[in-house]
């Protein structure tokens, strides 16, 4: 495998937005150094952060010319990886979060597999999920064809994480790239365009670790939140299939609001809204527990109590078809055709 593209260009090029992301950054880059595919630039956008995150960028640069280090204000993940994906010269764009790490692998195991199967834009692998000291807790695998991977996505129902993925870079950015109004899964809303452009895969080797810590279980909205923005996008999605306007594509945050506003209130009537704040809080509690047997007890317990826990069961292993009634009667509006 050449190291190099002709031109000199990398064929990978490994896009991590690090913020306050001292704890771990150091295990995450030498996870992408180590790795046994070469052709690649590891680019670090530092999106404002306040601790010593831009000290350890720095010091890597130092050692590995393969770095591209970037310094901005704090604008968020969106904004911060369409900057990497700017300044990425590689024909292929590898996430990585700044608090995950990546089997040695990991880059060889994709690159065959996307050399073998070009029609593929979008490839993701199988995880283990570990706790804050590195230790596995369990082994996650997914879907490995475009089809069931796209209903996946549609039903709102479990994906491959955002670390494991690998995409290509100029169909990327002729779908837009990750869109700023999405607070949460914007990976989820840029694969949905994705895969109207090319086909979807996923390997079912685990090749990346993703880290399940404190920091991340902000309160019981945010799981929330993640579910709304992931209707949000299946709904966007289902409206572009059918030739109609895409709410997400505006440039009128106000239009963008009222849309969201209006999916917000759909899922609370429906009763969504108050299922998943349910699930968040009980799988907050479970992932804090100090003893998992003692946590897994206590979330089953919480969602039995909570009466939620045969519909939460449902959508969790077959999804919803909401987003798809919610692109129907988003069309359907009196002011739809004005």
């Amino acid at each position: 495998m050449t190291p190099v593209l002709p031109g000199g260009n990398p064929e990978v090029s490994v896009v991590m937005s690090c913020y306050n992301s001292g704890r771990w950054l150091h295990e995450a880059i030498d996870s992408i150094l180590a790795q046994t595919f070469s052709a690649f630039e590891l680019i670090l956008v530092d999106d404002g952060s306040t601790d010593e995150t831009w000290k350890i960028i720095q010091s890597y640069c130092d050692r590995d010319e393969r770095i591209v280090a970037i310094s901005k204000k704090n604008t968020g993940l969106a904004d911060a990886l369409n900057i990497g994906i700017a300044k990425a010269r590689g024909l292929w764009v590898a996430r990585l979060d700044a608090d995950d790490l990546c089997e040695s692998a990991r880059l060889e195991c994709q690159m065959n597999f996307v050399h073998d199967h070009p029609e593929v834009v979008l490839l993701g692998t199988g995880f283990v999920e570990i706790d804050e000291q590195g230790r596995a807790l369990r082994r996650h695998h997914y879907p490995s064809r475009h089809r069931r991977l796209v209903g996946h996505l549609e039903r709102v129902q479990r994906f491959f994480p955002h670390s494991s993925a690998m995409f290509r870079r100029d169909v990327a950015q002729e779908a837009g790239c990750y869109n700023p109004f999405f607070r949460k899964t914007q990976d989820w809303d840029l694969w949905l365009r994705l895969s109207e452009r090319g086909e979807m895969a996923c390997l079912e080797d685990c090749l990346v670790r993703v880290r399940r810590h404190s920091q991340q279980i902000t309160s019981s909205n945010a799981g929330t939140s993640q579910y709304v923005y992931g209707s949000v996008a299946s709904a966007c999605h289902y409206l572009r299939m059918q030739g109609c306007s895409d709410p997400s594509a505006t440039d009128d945050e106000a239009e963008w609001l009222k849309f969201i506003t209006w999916v917000e209130k759909r899922l609370g009537e429906d009763g969504v809204c108050e299922r998943h704040s349910v699930w968040a809080a009980a799988r907050s509690e479970y992932l804090m527990s100090d003893n998992r047997a003692i946590g897994l007890f206590g979330l089953g317990a919480r969602l039995l109590r909570s009466g939620h826990a045969r519909a939460l069961l449902w959508e969790k292993y077959f999804g919803t078809m909401l987003p798809r009634r919610l692109a129907r009667e988003w069309k359907a509006r009196p002011c739809a055709a004005s």
